[in-house]
């Protein structure tokens, strides 16, 4: 029995790769799926098979390429209220496109959860969340974590302001739901978080609503091939996430601090990058646009990451040390935890890191056995987690669908 499922998920990679791959998978076992998205991610969302919903995205300037990501705790702190615009844009374009055709399950990023929530109610559909990142509940909160560790208040006024927001749409749609209910910070709710168990703070509080399935690689991450010197010169990979542009000084300092050393590197910038910011770049550092991610960590000795969930799990799957540079605040959450399992070496302060410190880091990290020892443990884990089978699986359970 097949199902139409609606997948909700915002402008950002490390968001919407996951929620593709499960797409793919969905779409493979023959479900109907409806996906919103912008513009610039239909042809990605095509290649799964789903049906693109085009919506107008709030969020999309602020993801684009060459954005500052280095923002202060007010500015983060508002961004709650930009996601609450996000939400209401989704709405109005499920509203225009599935009103007559609502779906059976909605799965909906956890940026999203207002929206899915709310369609959830308005249609009485199940909703599960998309987590790219620490699960939430009573016990544990991702956002307050992030918030905590940057310096927001408690009593900032974005909170009341998105509060006041939310409730304001959801009583023009006559949803009797609590604000609480929809926003749902803090609630135990159904999701599916990319990573196994062992990884999430609080693990032991986690019931059976929260399915840790581990990274979710579309079948072309797992199929690219990637072309390198088969030699014993150590391979060091070096990528910032999609908003590279912002990481011009890290980026340079890593350029300086690999020069004349006995070592390959390929550093990939995004599409957009102004190259010429990094000065003269020395014959060991290839620099690209982009790479075949998985493909090139398999032949690597260190990964330099700013430490997304999805980066991070890849260097698990691949069994490479990584040194974590995070610049956003959901980073620095994921590099924390899996500094804390002995995944890699932790920059505090990647902005204000030193050529010497790099140097000093890469080189224990290539002879550290250790490190991938426990990567190796913990890739057990994942493949244990089960990946996109297990996640289609919980979808078709709360959709209803048979076994």
């Amino acid at each position: 029995m097949s199902s139409h499922i609606a997948v909700l998920c915002i402008p950002a990679h490390g968001h919407m790769r996951p929620s593709l791959a499960v797409t793919e998978e969905l779409v493979r076992r023959g479900h109907r799926v409806s996906f919103l998205t912008p513009g610039g991610f239909t042809g990605a969302v095509e290649q799964t098979g789903a049906s693109v919903i085009p919506y107008a995205s709030p969020l999309a300037e602020a993801f684009a390429a060459g954005q500052d990501v280095d923002l202060p705790p007010d500015h983060m702190a508002w961004s709650l209220v930009m996601l609450q615009y996000e939400s209401e844009a989704v709405i109005r374009a499920a509203e225009e496109h599935l009103t007559d055709d609502p779906p059976d399950l909605l799965f909906h990023d956890t940026s999203l959860s207002f929206a899915g929530r709310a369609l959830g109610m308005l249609w009485n559909r199940p909703a599960v969340q998309s987590t790219p990142a620490m699960g939430s509940n009573a016990h544990y909160s991702d956002l307050d974590t992030m918030f905590a560790m940057i310096g927001v208040p408690e009593d900032h006024p974005a909170f009341p302001e998105v509060f006041r927001r939310a409730g304001e749409f959801a009583e023009q749609r006559g949803i009797s739901a609590t604000v609480e209910e929809l926003l749902g910070w803090h609630r135990p709710v159904d999701s599916v978080v990319y990573a196994p168990r062992v990884f999430q703070t609080a693990q032991e509080t986690f019931g059976d609503e929260t399915a840790f399935v581990g990274p979710c690689f579309l079948t072309e991450d797992l199929t690219a091939t990637w072309d390198t010197p088969q030699d014993d010169t150590p391979l060091i990979v070096i990528s910032m996430g999609t908003m590279s542009q912002a990481q011009s000084e890290f980026f340079r300092t890593c350029v300086r601090a690999l020069s004349g050393r006995p070592w390959r590197a390929v550093i990939t910038v995004g599409n957009g990058f102004d190259t010429t910011t990094l000065g003269a770049v020395p014959a060991n550092i290839e620099v690209r646009p982009w790479i075949p991610q998985l493909a090139v960590l398999e032949q690597a000795d260190v990964f330099v990451t700013s430490g997304g969930l999805g980066s991070l799990m890849g260097a698990v799957h691949t069994g490479t040390p990584m040194l974590m540079a995070p610049h956003l605040p959901e980073h620095q959450v994921t590099c924390v935890r899996a500094a804390e399992l002995g995944l890699g070496v932790l920059l505090d302060h990647p902005r204000e890191a030193t050529e010497e410190q790099i140097v000093t880091t890469l080189e224990h990290l290539i002879a550290d056995e250790a490190t991938r020892t426990r990567l190796r443990r913990m890739r057990e884990l994942t493949d244990a987690a089960g990946g996109v089978t297990r996640a289609a699986d919980m979808l078709e359970s709360r959709a209803g669908v048979a076994g």
